[in-house]
């Protein structure tokens, strides 16, 4: 499935108060830097929630075509590691990023990405770590007998 960034600015500059007041999407770390945070979504959804956030934490402090601006930026770098990451749009992420304003322009630090993977995909990962283990510990095995008998 193809990804494509979204951008409907009206929609989450309506909706930055309300995320702000659900899901309290930002932490003042110290003064002039806060982090801000999507919760746990769906990859496909991650850009809507930190430019909402980003507009209820700057959005008095920054004019809105500069909350665009930056927010664009992060979110075409977070696009990349995802994708780079084999991250599915429909997965599960957390994404966090530390921010501060800077002479008028917002600023982002690197992001940090948790992808959370769904408990049968870890089983079945660990099924095929645990086969190749046998297979390698098998021919361990099998040089350890010719390496004694050539002794």
């Amino acid at each position: 499935m193809a990804w494509k960034l979204e951008e409907n600015v009206q929609r989450d500059i309506e909706k930055a108060q309300e995320s702000v007041e659900l899901y309290g999407g930002h932490l003042l770390k110290a003064p002039n830097r806060y982090e801000i945070r999507t919760g746990v979504v769906i990859a496909a959804r991650f850009a809507d929630k930190l430019r909402r956030t980003a507009f209820a934490v700057f959005g008095g402090v920054v004019p809105k075509e500069e909350i665009v601006r930056a927010t664009s930026e992060l979110n075409k770098k977070i696009y990349e590691r995802l994708v780079s990451m084999g991250v599915g749009k429909l997965d599960i992420v957390r994404i966090s990023v530390e921010a501060s304003v800077e002479g008028g322009r917002l600023i982002f630090g690197e992001p940090k990405i948790e992808w959370f993977v769904p408990h049968t995909e870890v089983e079945k990962r660990v099924k095929e770590c645990e086969e190749k283990f046998a297979e390698v510990k098998q021919k361990i095995e099998n040089l350890l007998k010719e390496l004694s008998t050539l002794s």
